[in-house]
């Protein structure tokens, strides 16, 4: 059966949300299902690179940019909400409406006409609620949800955010990200050119997108710390809105153990390189990130949040107090004990089922959407 699905988030491309955005496009359209992507930042080049060629695209919503208040832009804008989200966009009917991410894709895929909708929570709603913006109150935002045959969270966590703070909206379900991990291993497997471990020294790996929340100031800060008393190296892979800002961070402190290497298009090869990979994210509603390293083989140090502590086994890695001093020492326990490491790998080679998360998860989220 082919179904005609409209899938709505705010970018094309930036961290675990658009990468599973990616992944269940590329199986859809794999069985023969017509897809068309709505998305305000991206460009064509960017969808080519990372999605079928079949995948129309348009760059919706375009209304819905910064401005000041009352200016000209928000009167323009203003007007283009109410012609397109009130009337133009409502003349056509979808066999699927998903919205992909939580506030304004929300918002707007309410306002569809399709035989059945869904909409994805991302993020942890107790410590991370930025859709608040996109709504009048929480009441609203609740009433929102109930527009929606499911509104599916990532995690267990993340389903008790919205509960405890907008309530329930009786249509919540759990469904995990899909990862790709034969994808994974096959791209961790091409070696760029600068992935060189530094000689005789432990290698930490952070990974994801340089955002306040991951922390990664923090992080940088402990690592000052620490490189007082040991000889280590951190790299930093991702990009983003901080970036220029832990760099200026980094130049003026002269802290030396932490290179930042901004975003790369397969950042699988230098997290297999690490000897742990580090989370110092302070909210996590499904770390894919975390995941990706024990597919990888590589254990993880990471501080508590909800999501962390429901994903992370403590055969795997360490999980430390969400505080600053929390994870420093995790770091410096896997620093001065330089076994662990390997006991960690040892228990993630037998007991990890990498391969659940994958076909598994991917029939779980068929069997909402083809239903």
């Amino acid at each position: 059966m082919n179904l005609k699905i409209l899938l709505i988030n705010d970018k094309l491309h930036a961290g675990g949300a658009e990468l599973a955005l990616q992944n269940l496009s590329a199986c859809l359209t794999a069985r023969g299902h017509s897809l068309t992507l709505w998305a305000r930042q991206g460009d064509r080049e960017l969808l080519s690179r990372k999605y079928p060629p079949s995948v129309k695209y348009r760059r919706l919503p375009f209304w819905d940019g910064p401005c000041r208040r009352f200016s000209p832009k928000w009167f323009f804008y203003r007007s283009c909400r109410l012609l397109f989200e009130g009337f133009l966009l409502r003349l056509r009917k979808w066999d699927v409406v998903v919205a992909f991410k939580e506030g304004p894709s929300m918002r707007l895929a309410a306002k569809l006409r399709a035989r059945k909708k869904f909409a994805w929570v991302h993020t942890d709603f107790k410590s991370l609620h930025w859709s608040a913006h996109s709504f009048h109150s929480p009441e609203d935002e609740l009433a929102c949800m109930r527009h929606f045959d499911k509104v599916i969270c990532v995690s267990q966590a993340g389903a008790e955010g919205v509960i405890q703070t907008l309530g329930d909206p009786g249509n919540l379900c759990v469904r995990y990200n899909p990862l790709n991990v034969r994808a994974i291993s096959a791209s961790a497997a091409i070696v760029p050119e600068d992935c060189v471990r530094p000689l005789g020294r432990p290698l930490f790996v952070a990974l994801g997108r340089l955002s306040a929340v991951k922390r990664y100031d923090m992080l940088m800060d402990i690592c000052g710390a620490l490189e007082k008393h040991f000889d280590f190296e951190l790299w930093i892979v991702g990009g983003g809105e901080e970036e220029e800002a832990l760099q200026a961070k980094l130049r003026s402190s002269g802290i030396k153990s932490v290179r930042l290497l901004g975003n790369r298009d397969n950042p699988y090869p230098y997290l297999a390189a690490a000897d742990w990979f580090v989370s110092s994210s302070a909210s996590e509603s499904h770390p894919i990130a975390l995941q990706e390293a024990l597919v990888l083989g590589v254990p993880v140090i990471a501080s508590f949040c909800p999501a962390v502590a429901e994903t992370l086994d403590s055969r795997f890695g360490l999980v430390t107090g969400a505080d600053s001093a929390s994870l420093l020492a995790g770091l410096r326990r896997a620093l001065l004990e330089p076994a662990l490491a390997g006991e960690c790998r040892a228990n993630i080679c037998r007991f990890y089922d990498k391969e659940r998360l994958w076909e598994g998860r991917l029939r779980e989220m068929y069997s909402l959407l083809e239903e």
